[in-house]
């Protein structure tokens, strides 16, 4: 009778660390630009009546002989019921006989995976000597971001910048309390220049931070905004910057920090210097000099979840972790 191994977070948590999702971060993004994997374009399926949204992500990866499909539900109602605002779920299936092998905690994947994309992005991009940090939001994504960035570079200072007093404060409390280093709620929007890397983690539909503030040599990662009228980044900034995306086709279909100043005119699809895969191959160079600002704008892409996803299917085996249902 055929089985499928159950992975919770805890299971994945402990079976890799963010340095190794990271190096996954690495393969997945080689394979998207090299034309070695399958990504259609995510679907994303409105549910009007309730506010929210269902995306469907599929992937495929001849390197791994692996299908991966994640399935993510938003709710934005969901804090006020006490829910957490995204459920998710990860399968993957034996490419070959269509066997599904594994499910897994979507949530936990999502929020690993996207801290380790920008994780690897800041490893390319940002000045290797950047020690501080400018964190929008400070949820899940925020979390993950931190530990990504920490990872990678030598940060001595986060300034936090949150909707939420509340929030912000505990967030600041934990995240000092975990890394040692200096975490402060920032007082004034003056505050982003000192920052060497900034990275944004919010649903905001405007820019979260005014041009003017971001200093010659910073390198932003954009995650937060996977819609077409979702903007986190002010064009000014994304004009100004070196555009390095995931991947063309989602970003133009999807990232609103490219698609509404493209649709103004105050650029065109080819500001976009490159895919992260590109560089990571040796196609083109990332960062030239210390003065010029990197944007990494990522909707988030199915090849990311693969990777972690399969990895995580082949230690669960050779470890036993999870629980085995029978189907």
């Amino acid at each position: 009778m055929p089985t499928i191994r159950v992975l919770s977070r805890e299971n994945i948590a402990s079976a890799v660390s963010m340095r190794k999702a990271i190096d996954l971060m690495r393969d997945g993004f080689i394979a998207l630009s090299s034309g070695r994997a399958s990504v259609p374009v995510r679907m994303n399926l409105p549910l009007q009546e309730h506010g929210g949204r269902s995306l469907f992500m599929p992937a495929y990866s001849p390197d791994h002989g692996q299908v991966g499909l994640k399935v993510v539900n938003l709710s934005p109602d969901n804090p006020d019921r006490g829910l957490p605002f995204i459920h998710a779920i990860v399968m993957v299936s034996d490419a070959q006989t269509g066997t599904p092998l594994a499910l897994m905690d979507g949530e936990f994947i999502t929020a690993l995976r996207t801290g380790a994309g920008a994780g690897l992005a800041t490893e390319v991009l940002s000045r290797p000597s950047s020690s501080v940090l400018a964190m929008f939001g400070t949820g899940i994504q925020a979390n993950t971001q931190l530990e990504a960035i920490c990872t990678v570079r030598p940060i001595k200072k986060v300034i936090v910048f949150g909707r939420s007093p509340k929030n912000t404060e505990a967030f600041v409390k934990r995240t000092a309390r975990r890394y040692g280093i200096n975490v402060v709620s920032a007082k004034a929007p003056e505050e982003l220049a000192e920052a060497d890397v900034v990275c944004t983690a919010t649903t905001s539909l405007t820019p979260v931070f005014s041009a003017e503030h971001i200093a010659p040599g910073t390198h932003i990662n954009g995650i937060g905004s996977y819609r077409p009228d979702m903007t986190e980044i002010p064009a000014q900034t994304v004009a100004e910057a070196k555009v390095v995306v995931d991947q063309r086709e989602a970003c133009l279909q999807e990232a609103g920090d490219l698609i509404v100043p493209i649709s103004r005119g105050d650029f065109d699809e080819s500001h976009i210097y490159a895919e992260l895969g590109e560089i990571l191959i040796g196609n083109v160079e990332g960062r030239t000099n210390d003065s010029e600002i990197t944007f990494f704008k990522s909707v988030g892409n199915a090849i990311q979840d693969l990777v972690v996803a399969s990895f995580l299917e082949t230690r669960a085996r050779q470890e036993d972790l999870g629980v085995e249902v029978a189907l």
